[in-house]
């Protein structure tokens, strides 16, 4: 029986996004698309990160607000965190080292990446949330520097979308 306020529920499918040409996953966590359930500009990505990997996202900026979180998984002590992560920002590449758990604001058009998860002690969760423009805006992202301008994710990454079964 379908509930009154089933309408604001989202369980969102396990999604995996891997490169296609060496099969890499990039993403392998849950991934939800306020759009499409609410009609609302919001996505949102978690996964647990269990290994080191360098994303191969370079240094760009779009014209939305995005959020990154860092949260250790020690559920009987929340400032456990046992990595090492370095993120750049801005048009300088200032190197960030974060080592507890964090949240990054990265207000549309701030400069940032590449971001390397370089340390694994026991396992992370990284949260993502882009909050793409309220006013019909497409939402960019683009490459900052020249040598990146053709760096683009369309047709590079297979995403898979495997929804939850109860």
């Amino acid at each position: 029986m379908a509930g009154k306020y089933d309408r604001y529920v989202l369980q969102p499918p396990h999604t995996t996004m891997t490169t296609k040409g060496d099969g890499t996953v990039i993403f392998n966590g849950i991934f939800a698309k306020g759009l499409e359930q609410w009609g609302e500009p919001m996505n949102m990505g978690l996964q647990i990160i269990s290994r080191p990997f360098r994303s191969d996202n370079p240094t760009h900026l779009h014209n939305f607000q995005e959020y990154l979180a860092w949260y250790g998984t020690n559920p009987d002590d929340p400032t456990d965190f046992d990595a090492e992560i370095v993120i750049y920002l801005g048009e300088e590449l200032e190197e960030h080292i974060i080592t507890q758990p964090t949240v990054l604001s990265l207000p549309p058009g701030l400069v940032h990446c590449p971001l390397e998860i370089k340390r694994v002690g026991s396992p992370i969760i990284q949260l993502e949330i882009m909050l793409p423009p309220c006013d019909g805006t497409t939402p960019t992202r683009e490459p900052y520097f020249d040598e990146d301008k053709e760096f683009t994710t369309e047709g590079a990454v297979e995403i898979v979308r495997t929804p939850i079964v109860k």
